[in-house]
């Protein structure tokens, strides 16, 4: 694969590999700088991409990989509660009530089971399709659909019962 390709490439990915490092690491400055490492590391290995393989697989790859490695070198610990997004807002109000419903839904998140918190991540905060899903995960897209659906509602069972 030519490098001229991986511009391109680049602002396909930037937003949906940011927030899946981001919802890991809860610090925006953290969270672009690993960024910005995962797509070096990408870059110098682009010349290598199999094209039989789905770019968005490839790319997911590289970056679970660098922050499995962030994680072991540095012995960080997440916290979910600084896991938090931010919320833009004009009105105080609004991102109380959204950082409420945020708090919320993550308490729900953190009580599925590591492989639909996996799945609910990626398809709801992270913005990946079923097939994309699919090619990374190496499960079909409709299984991945129905997975996704039954995680959802054992999620909103458990925001029942909080």
């Amino acid at each position: 694969m030519d490098k001229r390709d991986f511009a391109q490439f680049y602002e396909e990915n930037l937003d949906r590999i940011y927030r899946f490092v981001y919802f890991r690491v809860g610090k925006k400055e953290m969270a672009e700088d690993l960024t910005s490492e995962i797509f070096i590391k990408a870059l110098g290995h682009f010349h290598k991409y199999d094209p039989n393989q789905s770019k968005s697989a490839w790319l997911y790859t590289i970056a679970r990989n660098h922050l499995a490695n962030h994680y072991r070198d540095q012995k960080i610990e997440i916290d979910i509660e600084d896991a938090a997004f931010s919320f833009v807002s004009d009105r105080g109000e609004d991102k109380i009530e959204r950082r409420d419903a945020q708090i919320e839904v993550e308490k729900a998140l953190m009580r599925l089971e590591k492989g639909d918190r996996e799945l609910v991540t990626m398809k709801h905060l992270e913005g990946y399709s079923y097939e994309e899903m699919s090619e990374i995960l190496g499960r079909s897209a409709d299984s991945l659909k129905v997975a996704t659906h039954r995680a959802v509602q054992k999620m909103r069972q458990h925001q029942a019962s909080l």
